[in-house]
């Protein structure tokens, strides 16, 4: 019952605001960015804390009085499910965008939202696409707007950590951004692998920032991070 309430209202949420479309469109047209993204964070913010309620999930989060407020960042966290992006909206002290695979752009209606609100997809089977997707996200971060990545490019769905893929980083180093580590600890336990929903104490912890321009190696950059990430799990 949890799971088709959990799902019933993200796709029910998504199509009672897709008549909002028509004003973000209306913003994009008058150069209106910063009232745009104003609005999308209002509208994504109540539904992340909606899905986090309905999933039954009971959250520790510690560390966020280490994000600086006054600066763009990099949050990079490890992935262990579907529930690590909404509670990572709802929790962080500053909105962010996503780096996602491509694919998700492809998803009616989700993948404009995300597109609109200034998330990057990586097609990671196409090189030149990739570096475009890169470039953008140095480029969105310099803007001024903060983004969020998982490096293990998909949800390990257990305890473990996958392959922490450190190109990923170079984001942070070509932007000279703060990465902040994000610790996801049982959030998995919150969707099995058959997709059923069901509630369980989550812990999340933000990390120190580790200063990028300190780096000139993704590699070393990456074992940093991951250190941090494996320290709170």
């Amino acid at each position: 019952m949890r799971t088709l309430l959990f799902q019933g209202y993200m796709w029910g949420y998504i199509l009672t605001k897709a008549n909002k479309s028509f004003t973000i469109n209306k913003l994009n047209k008058a150069g209106k960015n910063k009232e745009k993204i104003e609005l999308m964070n209002k509208i994504i913010q109540k539904c992340t804390n909606n899905l986090i309620k309905i999933s039954g999930a009971d959250l520790k989060i510690t560390g966020t009085e280490n994000i600086p407020l006054n600066e763009p960042v990099l949050y990079v966290g490890n992935h262990q499910g579907n529930m690590d992006i909404p509670i990572l909206y709802s929790t962080a002290p500053q909105t962010m965008a996503f780096v996602a695979k491509k694919e998700m752009e492809k998803i009616p209606l989700l993948g404009y939202w995300m597109k609109e609100r200034g998330c990057v997809f990586i097609n990671r089977e196409n090189v030149r696409s990739s570096l475009k997707a890169i470039n953008q996200a140095i480029e969105s971060l310099k803007s001024g707007n903060s983004l969020a990545i998982f490096p293990e490019g998909t949800r390990s769905k257990g305890p473990e950590i996958g392959n922490f893929k450190s190109g990923s980083l170079r984001i942070a180093i070509k932007a000279g951004v703060k990465v902040i580590p994000v610790t996801f600890k049982d959030s998995y336990k919150l969707i099995n692998k058959n997709g059923r929903n069901t509630p369980a104490k989550v812990s999340v912890h933000y990390s120190d920032p580790i200063d990028s321009r300190s780096f000139k190696d993704t590699n070393k950059l990456a074992s940093a991070v991951l250190a941090q990430i494996k320290k709170h799990l």
